[in-house]
């Protein structure tokens, strides 16, 4: 192991309840890292292992080749099939999963403490020696567009895939996990097994584990069961989010008596140092529920909508920003104008009231991060993820509290852009019913 450990103990209160978090940081000679954090509440543990291979990685065409890639991992290894490793993992009593995000793909465990080198080595086996077979693996292209064909039929999905497609064009930010029905079809096992050695080694994941166990004990079983995991080059990789330039929109005609309304642009991604000031002004404009601007104006004062939110997706490689509405059809149009005006009276400035609400909240909410062992597995990616640091949860609360009135003002006037944007809306609806100077309609 390498001699540099970054060490941090981080102690929070909630209610009368004091607990502390202790998150080391180390990595095996091969570049794998290791947070670990011991707490002694249960005898169980939860463990993540995250790879950067998430669908960010798909290469064109091939939208979904990460989530499929991510998925056969439990579906065999050159030792098991998929059903005997379910048998093994059910034994335990404990469960393993597999999950595709954007940035990343995540294998979580969880297991009785008495069981997490059971657990490791069953992890270290799918991840390092998967099968690929070609009959699960046709078993789980199937079932995967099925998937996408059946959630296609929810407005609100169709609403998300077609926003992010309109909005991210060509970046790979365009496309849900999942992939697209029309691309997953396309997708052979070779190109499975093409992606898995270009994105999974040692060097480009992290293993996390959370629970009750010894740290030094834990970090020889990751050794044992890791080290001969080989590092090799990982393909750099970088892109460019395209311009958006005026108003587009795009009509997805359903026969349903309310509009899915998706009207937003591009957002900070996880490197922004500005984030924080972002997420409190976003509070105060959609993100608080019922007591935010746009709840205020949409279903207080007139009624239109139960639902009306907004909030900012943040990526290794872009982020965006959506505001949302559900309403009647003949509401549709008041809806997306009221939208837009609270976006622009937002870049005016928010009330100290206001200010001081948000940041009650944030630091009042905070210690939920670690209600669970899975919470704080969550939370512990996010800090390695978005190179937050480990003193991060000591320094949480300062950063909110100097944040001023000045700095979200700043922020809306950065990240909001009430003329241009994109707009996607599902419903009995026609663009002639949808009163934007200017919009540029998109079939």
């Amino acid at each position: 192991m390498k001699k540099h450990i970054c060490f941090f103990i981080v102690f929070i209160f909630l209610v009368d309840l004091a607990f502390a978090i202790n998150i080391e940081r180390d990595t095996l000679e091969n570049g794998l890292v290791m947070l670990l954090s011991e707490a002694h509440k249960i005898p169980m543990v939860e463990l993540k292992l995250i790879v950067k291979s998430g669908s960010v990685y798909d290469p064109p065409g091939k939208e979904g080749i990460a989530n499929l890639c991510a998925k056969m991992l439990l579906r065999g290894t050159e030792l098991h099939k998929g059903d005997e490793l379910i048998e093994k993992i059910e034994y335990l009593g404990a469960n393993i999963d597999v999950h595709t995000r954007e940035d990343y793909i995540e294998i979580s465990g969880r297991a009785l403490s008495k069981d997490l080198s059971i657990l490791l080595e069953i992890v270290a086996e799918c991840l390092k020696t998967p099968s690929f077979d070609s009959i699960e693996f046709k078993k789980l292209q199937r079932q995967t567009y099925s998937e996408i064909i059946s959630q296609l039929d929810d407005p609100f999905y169709a609403g998300e895939v077609a926003f992010r497609n309109l909005l991210f064009q060509t970046h790979p930010l365009n496309h849900d996990p999942l992939g697209f029905d029309s691309t997953i079809t396309k997708i052979n096992i070779n190109d499975l097994r093409n992606f898995y050695n270009l994105y999974y080694a040692p060097n480009n994941s992290a293993i996390i584990i959370v629970g009750d166990f010894n740290k030094d004990s834990v970090k020889m079983e990751i050794g044992k069961y890791f080290s001969n995991w080989n590092r090799k080059r990982i393909p750099e990789f970088s892109i460019q989010l395209p311009e958006l330039i005026g108003k587009k929109g795009m009509i997805i005609k359903r026969k349903i008596s309310q509009s899915y309304i998706f009207f937003g642009f591009f957002g900070p991604d996880n490197k922004a140092s500005d984030w924080l000031p972002a997420r409190l002004m976003n509070y105060i404009l959609g993100g608080s529920g019922l007591t935010s601007r746009l709840a205020t104006e949409i279903r207080e004062k007139r009624g239109f909508a139960y639902s009306v939110y907004s909030f900012f997706d943040r990526y290794n490689f872009g982020g965006y920003f959506v505001a949302g509405v559900q309403t009647k059809n003949e509401s549709a149009n008041e809806s997306i104008d009221l939208i837009i005006k609270e976006v622009k009276r937002i870049t005016d400035g928010v009330s100290a009231d206001e200010l001081e609400l948000a940041k009650k909240y944030y630091i009042g909410n905070f210690p939920l991060n670690f209600d669970t062992y899975r919470e704080m597995t969550n939370f512990i990616v996010k800090i390695e993820l978005e190179g937050l640091g480990l003193d991060y949860p000591d320094k949480f609360e300062q950063m909110i509290k100097n944040i001023t009135i000045n700095d979200i003002k700043g922020s809306a006037l950065k990240y909001l852009k009430p003329d241009d944007f994109c707009l996607v809306v599902v419903g009995d609806i026609s663009a002639e019913m949808i009163k934007i100077e200017g919009i540029e309609w998109i079939k």
